[in-house]
């Protein structure tokens, strides 16, 4: 049986390390063995975000730091080539090509436009809450 290959979208990463559980997301990938790739835009977006003024409280430049190593552990990085402009929002545009490029089978993600207009286009989206609800 074919293992899925998931996407985590950038707002997933940042719920588990600012609500505190970041443990447990590095449980439920390394325990059900998931296939979790990334990219440098992705990782890029991540970094950003973090380091938004609003954030600042919350988290500071070393846990950046950690949190992004950790990301890297438990993923696979793909060297993506962009050029699709299937969304809407166009910087999100990047997590379609890297689900192209990776042959992913799931993109994990909070945002209702994705989740909206992914299958539109042929790509597998579900929730946070259906992530942690799915049987591997």
């Amino acid at each position: 049986m074919k293992r899925d290959i998931i996407i985590l979208d950038t707002n997933i990463w940042i719920s588990y390390l600012l609500s505190r559980k970041f443990h447990i997301l590095t449980k439920i990938i390394l325990s059900n063995k998931l296939d979790i790739v990334t990219c440098s835009k992705l990782i890029n977006e991540i970094i950003e975000v973090l380091q938004r003024e609003k954030f600042r409280r919350y988290i500071n430049k070393k846990d950046i730091e950690e949190a992004i190593k950790i990301h890297l552990k438990l993923c696979r990085f793909i060297e993506v080539e962009t050029g699709t402009d299937f969304l809407t929002d166009k910087k999100d545009n990047f997590l379609i090509d890297l689900y192209q490029t990776a042959s992913a089978t799931l993109l994990v993600t909070g945002d209702k436009q994705i989740l909206e207009q992914a299958p539109k286009f042929g790509f597998n989206s579900i929730t946070l809450k259906q992530f942690e609800d799915r049987k591997p």
